[in-house]
């Protein structure tokens, strides 16, 4: 079995650095390191000279910032190319253990039908049941974490993943095609999950670990709103954009009228005090996101960017 990995990166060296050892320290090592800069400016790019000549490394520096989606993208179809049968998708921030592939292996052998796997995610020492969900709800799109005590067991099957550690039959990338470069972040991991669960299972191997170096909310949550910004927006279009391509129209007007609640809400904000400028943005955000979601005009949008 030949195992691959796409590795994606943005302005994170020292993440990087770190995140390329663990990929090197496999028991089951790599055929290829595909690693997409997307645009860095941080001496990245330098950092990278060192492997071009090496046969296990690719290296794609792209001329702009694609966004996760994008870089994802792009390195899948390097991939694809390749001779491999699995591919790891990761962040620059996920940290597999040194086992990661060879308790993937272990797995997979023995139940070749399944499309893609997964290892379990942790940060700070917990569990982040987020990153694996099921469907419970099909008519109202209602996603659900796997729960904690799903992770006592060998495996488990679910619905939706992100892209922090999850691995693909490199056959599927045929298939069901490539993340939806458009969509930018959010929620092309969860689309690209509707579309494998179309040929088959996804499971997760719970004795394969990874690390997920992000910043936690800490603190009192002051709630729902409180926790948007500028990637809430691609969050809801493209859900919706989802929703259209792979759910019935049952469901998508379901999601659109969910659309005019929270906008509502939003409105309703700007009569709080201190909450009129909060309120105006996040209703203007997601009228512009329910607007593109449904017409179909995906892309970054440069009034919602890191940049």
């Amino acid at each position: 079995m030949k195992y691959g990995v796409v590795l994606v990166t943005y302005n994170r060296l020292e993440l990087l650095k770190e995140c390329v050892e663990h990929c090197m320290q496999q028991t089951v090592p790599f055929e290829k390191i595909i690693v997409v800069d997307n645009c860095s400016t941080d001496g990245t790019d330098v950092y990278l000279q060192q492997f071009e000549a090496d046969p296990h490394f690719l290296i794609s520096k792209q001329s702009e910032n694609l966004g996760g989606a994008g870089g994802f993208r792009v390195g899948l179809s390097l991939a694809e190319k390749e001779d491999l049968d699995w591919v790891l998708i990761i962040d620059d921030d996920a940290m597999i253990a040194p086992d990661y592939i060879q308790k993937c292996d272990r797995v997979i052998r023995q139940y070749p039908n399944f499309v893609a796997c997964s290892g379990t995610v942790y940060t700070d020492g917990k569990i982040q049941t987020s990153h694996r969900r099921v469907i419970a709800n099909h008519l109202l799109h209602l996603e659900r974490n796997v729960s904690l005590s799903a992770y006592e067991r060998k495996c488990f099957r679910y619905d939706l993943a992100t892209f922090c550690g999850l691995m693909v039959r490199t056959d599927m990338l045929t298939k069901v095609g490539l993340p939806k470069s458009e969509y930018f972040i959010w929620y092309d991991d969860t689309e690209y999950s509707m579309r494998l669960r179309k040929y088959g299972g996804i499971v997760n191997i719970n004795a394969a670990h990874l690390n997920h170096k992000t910043v936690l909310p800490s603190g009192r949550q002051e709630g729902f709103f409180a926790r948007m910004n500028w990637r809430t927006y691609y969050g809801h279009r493209n859900r919706l954009d989802a929703v259209k391509t792979h759910c019935s129209p049952w469901t998508e007007a379901v999601i659109i009228a969910e659309f005019l609640v929270f906008i509502a809400c939003a409105y309703g904000m700007q009569f709080l005090p201190g909450k009129r400028k909060q309120g105006r943005y996040i209703a203007q955000m997601l009228r512009e996101a329910l607007r593109d979601g449904y017409k179909g005009t995906l892309g970054k949008n440069e009034k919602y960017s890191p940049n």
